[in-house]
């Protein structure tokens, strides 16, 4: 009789069992809690991506502070001395790059933002550092370039004045080599003294000696410079062959600034021996031969 009882409630149990396993009620329950199970693995997979993230997000802050560091000791360095044209036209690059950064590094902020709304108040305050980190390192290239544009600033007023003063120095050395030729040519002018040698009737027809009188001995005349004189440097001359056995010096010289001497045909050779003495009456040498 037992038996029957234990059967027959346990058939009971299990046709209620069936019973509630068919019913629309409990069906709807397990879906529910499949859709919960699915919910919270999807935020499961958020949060994990969203930390991953924010690990790259720091990681790359980290390169960020890095890269700044060496380039505000690379400013300031080359600030104690004249920057050139390429250490500038680099450190705008190096600035480019990292603003650049900063930029994708705010894209990505901003992304995170937007997915942060429901998370924790802790999320939250990862991503307000995160930011607050930027806008420092924002305010550090601010400052850097404001420093660039000013050492930029000098640079170009200086390459100004040494344009200026290569001018200067191209001008004075012009005016330089102009008082040089011009200095060259009175000094020319200075030593040069001029000589004539030539027969009484090679003078007389060149107009270059007259008589005052049948009896009195020819002299130079006022009209002798126009003649075909030859050019002579008197530092260089010192002695002028004559060419002849005779001759008589017309122009006015010192007699004791020069000498006549015969050379070894007997022609005789006009020696100069104090060539300012010579020439300080007159630059115009006249000699008469034979």
């Amino acid at each position: 009789m037992k038996k029957f009882i234990v059967l027959g409630l346990g058939a009971s149990l299990f046709l209620m069992s069936s019973c509630v396993e068919n019913s629309q009620k409990y069906k709807a329950l397990l879906v529910r809690a499949d859709s919960l199970n699915a919910i919270a693995m999807q935020q499961n997979q958020e949060m994990e991506q969203l930390l991953a993230d924010i690990n790259d997000l720091t990681a790359g802050m980290q390169s960020l502070r890095e890269a700044e560091h060496l380039l505000t000791l690379e400013a300031e360095k080359e600030s104690k001395g004249s920057k050139s044209k390429q250490q500038i036209a680099r450190l705008k690059n190096d600035i480019q790059a990292i603003s650049e950064a900063i930029a994708g590094y705010k894209s990505q902020i901003a992304k995170l933002e937007g997915k942060s709304k429901s998370q924790s108040a802790e999320f939250k305050r990862m991503i307000a550092n995160l930011n607050a980190e930027l806008e420092l390192r924002s305010e550090k290239i601010n400052e850097i370039t404001g420093q660039l544009a000013a050492t930029n600033k000098e640079l170009a007023v200086k390459v100004e004045e040494v344009k200026l003063l290569t001018q200067n120095v191209d001008s004075l050395g012009k005016e330089s080599k102009a008082q040089q030729i011009t200095i060259a040519e009175q000094d020319q002018t200075i030593h040069m003294a001029n000589y004539l040698i030539g027969t009484r009737k090679e003078l007389k027809e060149a107009a270059v000696i007259s008589r005052q009188g049948i009896f009195c001995p020819p002299i130079v005349s006022s009209q002798a410079q126009s003649a075909d004189f030859i050019s002579i440097d008197i530092r260089e001359v010192k002695n002028i062959p004559l060419n002849n056995k005779k001759a008589k010096i017309l122009s006015s010289h010192p007699a004791d600034s020069y000498v006549l001497e015969a050379d070894e045909d007997g022609n005789l050779v006009l020696k100069i021996n104090d060539e300012k003495a010579f020439w300080k009456q007159t630059k115009y040498l006249v000699v008469m031969v034979g």
